[in-house]
């Protein structure tokens, strides 16, 4: 496996339209989420304020930020809806064995 793969945590450890927050082990925070068993990985946190977006709401490919109800779409991390100007990361996601594994360059 190439070195800028992450394995993260087991597919059934994230609920259908849920996010959860993970610590990979270069210290980078991401988010992960499971969107019909359709695997997204992005920042954790809102280009706008630092603020965790595990908190958000999603909407089908989008996720609310909780603090000033900024939208991001979550597949490509652009923003849908201001007050963030600038995307956040979104990163490329496998699965393998039932984990989900986060590609960081």
């Amino acid at each position: 496996m190439e070195n800028n793969w992450f394995k993260t945590m087991q597919k059934n450890e994230i609920n259908n339209e849920d996010v959860k927050e993970f610590k990979l082990p270069n210290g980078k925070e991401i988010a992960i989420f499971n969107l019909n068993d359709k695997f997204f990985a992005t920042d954790l946190y809102c280009s706008h304020e630092k603020v965790s977006l595990c908190d958000g709401f999603i909407n089908g490919d989008s996720i609310e930020c909780p603090l000033h109800q900024g939208v991001f779409k979550i597949s490509t991390g652009e923003v849908l809806e201001s007050p963030p100007t600038e995307k956040i990361q979104a990163y490329e996601v496998k699965i393998e064995d039932n984990y989900i594994f986060v590609k960081d360059d």
